[in-house]
């Protein structure tokens, strides 16, 4: 008999609580294992993964649990370890989950934590690397900082492989810490790993859920269930997925939906800002998926493909026109003005990305050539929508950091600085704060951090989440209007941060040799273009001013990042000399 323990604690480990404390092996039924319900007993469920309930009772909700139902045992944990669990607690979560709710951020990776050490050890290397970039942490050294963060990666890796089976408790547990990975090698620059290990992570999701997807024009459907692991763990990839797929890194075929676009149809109006956010997910996975599969198979394509790439894009722009004006129905019902600010930011911030996905659904069958880049001229109204919320979400940022309580704290700080903030809160108590104010608040963000001591104002800011970096960046590198272009790449400089693989002065160092290539001197002497002005958004003789020539555009634009955090980054791009096709590639200073 003892020679069989080990093996029927194996067989047992994705048991209910209850039959595992019993000792006997668990049918595994949901929602509460037949075994408990036979014998009159409540059965305790499966921990993070749901289920639970009596014989006559409703199975527990597990979306009710929080981060404080199940602690880490601070018996179980050295004082470095704890004091950066309590770090990820504090300041972690709360900035990885960004504006939007997040049961991964929030809930199950604080659950799972409790129950698997691969967990704990990747949460406190993840929280390690955070609590350390950012300036106010007191740690000891950047060498005993950088040892214990990969001595914490090492475990969790050994606990992995320790426990690697292929029942779907492991995997799901595999699936958490690939995540915690991700992000950590986001926020160490390691942007090559982080990539290799999201497309792993995907496609392990992709593949212990559905059959791929019949054509690789349709992304690959992943439809919620009642089993609040499994979709937590779809939100937080389907997010990373799109992040990604902005930066072209995401192959076509892990491109990841929640709701089966044929049969379903969009809501009247939308409950909540969380719906809102994953219905426009779901549109971009489909943008992204259908550009990838037309640039995969463009010259192989016959008229009935070409057909029925443009029958999805239609219907894709369709459901695009529909969720505007559900979003527009929803944001009156639901007063947004008189949201508090984080969920107010929200609302604002996905009407940023619909107008992004507005435009690149439109264009996303347009062939990779310098008169394909004369259509994004159409879309200047776009563009101007996505610097105006961009403005509107950082009127209110600014407004709800920088509190009246401040004024106190900058008694060190320059006079001009403090003239600048006194400005500042004058016109924000009389509603009109004025671009040329919140610029130059903006940037000089990073140094009034320093007297202030406000969170993540400086460029050590990260988020998992993608925020505004990706709209702004790609109204940069498509609008061609010289004075938008320009403003958004100083709107990049004047509130540098991190979003996952999108590192906003990076890309604008990035954006100012694209603007240097294609204007070159087209504009020198034009006064309207480089005289200074104090404003965002373009006037009306700014939208006058002629656009370069098809001739002196570039296409294909692609950010090049490197493999670790001292290697270099490069752009390449195609352009047109002497009427032939030539990919450049240069190295950009950082």
């Amino acid at each position: 008999m003892h020679g069989h323990v080990p093996l029927s604690r194996k067989k047992t480990k994705t048991g209910c609580k209850t039959c595992k404390i019993r000792r006997i092996k668990c049918d595994e039924g949901r929602p509460a294992c037949r075994r408990c319900v036979s014998t009159g007993r409540v059965c305790d469920g499966y921990g993070i993964w749901g289920g639970g309930g009596t014989p006559y009772g409703q199975p527990h909700s597990n979306c009710a649990l929080s981060t404080y139902c199940t602690p880490v045992p601070v018996g179980n944990l050295s004082r470095e370890e704890q004091l950066c669990f309590d770090w990820l607690i504090k300041r972690t979560a709360k900035k990885f989950a960004g504006l939007f709710p997040s049961d991964f951020w929030e809930s199950l990776i604080f659950q799972a934590s409790a129950q698997e050490p691969a967990v704990r050890h990747a949460v406190i290397a993840l929280s390690s690397t955070h609590r350390f970039q950012q300036e106010d942490a007191a740690v000891p050294n950047k060498y005993d900082e950088e040892c214990f963060t990969l001595r914490q990666y090492n475990k969790a890796i050994q606990h992995l492989r320790t426990n690697a089976t292929n029942d779907s408790y492991s995997l799901r547990i595999a699936l958490i810490t690939c995540m915690l990975f991700i992000t950590l090698e986001y926020m160490r620059g390691q942007y090559q790993m982080a990539g290799a290990h999201l497309q792993y992570g995907m496609k392990l999701l992709s593949d212990i859920s559905t059959p791929r997807p019949l054509s690789s024009m349709t992304p690959t459907t992943l439809p919620p269930k009642k089993d609040f692991a499994y979709n937590a763990l779809v939100d937080v990839y389907v997010r990373l997925g799109i992040q990604s797929a902005m930066f072209g890194h995401v192959p076509s075929h892990l491109y990841i939906v929640t709701k089966d676009p044929l049969p379903t149809s969009l809501p009247y109006t939308f409950s909540s800002l969380l719906e809102a956010r994953r219905t426009l997910d779901d549109l971009l996975n489909r943008v992204h998926c259908l550009k990838k599969h037309y640039h995969d198979h463009h010259a192989s394509q016959t008229p009935a493909s070409k057909q029925q790439m443009l029958n999805t894009q239609s219907r894709i722009l369709a459901d695009l026109s529909l969720w505007g004006k559900t979003y527009n129905i929803s944001v009156a019902r639901l007063q947004v003005n008189k949201i508090s600010g984080k969920h107010h930011i929200g609302y604002l911030l996905l009407r940023v990305h619909y107008e992004m996905a507005v435009i690149i659904a439109s264009v996303c069958l347009s062939p990779e050539e310098t008169e394909s880049e004369m259509i994004f001229d159409s879309y200047t109204e776009n563009f101007i929508r996505i610097m105006t919320s961009f403005l509107d979400i950082w009127r209110i940022w600014t407004a709800t950091v920088f509190r009246e309580e401040d004024l106190l704290k900058l008694a060190n700080a320059p006079e001009d600085l403090k003239a600048l903030f006194q400005n500042f809160k004058t016109m924000s108590d009389m509603g009109t704060i004025l671009e040329a104010s919140l610029l130059k608040i903006l940037e000089n963000a990073s140094i009034l951090n320093r007297y202030l001591k406000t969170p993540d104002c400086s460029s050590n800011g990260f988020t998992v989440e993608m925020g505004y970096i990706p709209p702004v960046y790609y109204t940069a590198l498509k609008c061609r209007v010289p004075r938008l272009r320009r403003q958004a790449v100083r709107a990049l400089r004047a509130a540098p941060h991190r979003e996952g693989v999108w590192n906003g002065l990076l890309l604008a160092d990035v954006l100012e040799e694209i603007i240097r290539v294609e204007e070159g001197d087209f504009y020198a002497g034009n006064a309207c273009v480089n005289s200074p002005v104090e404003n965002i958004l373009p006037r009306d003789e700014d939208l006058l001013v002629p656009k370069v020539p098809a001739e002196a555009r570039v296409s294909d634009v692609r950010v090049i990042l490197p493999d670790d955090i001292s290697g270099h980054v490069y752009v390449s791009y195609r352009k047109v000399v002497s009427g032939d096709w030539v990919t450049f590639k240069r190295k950009i200073s950082v």
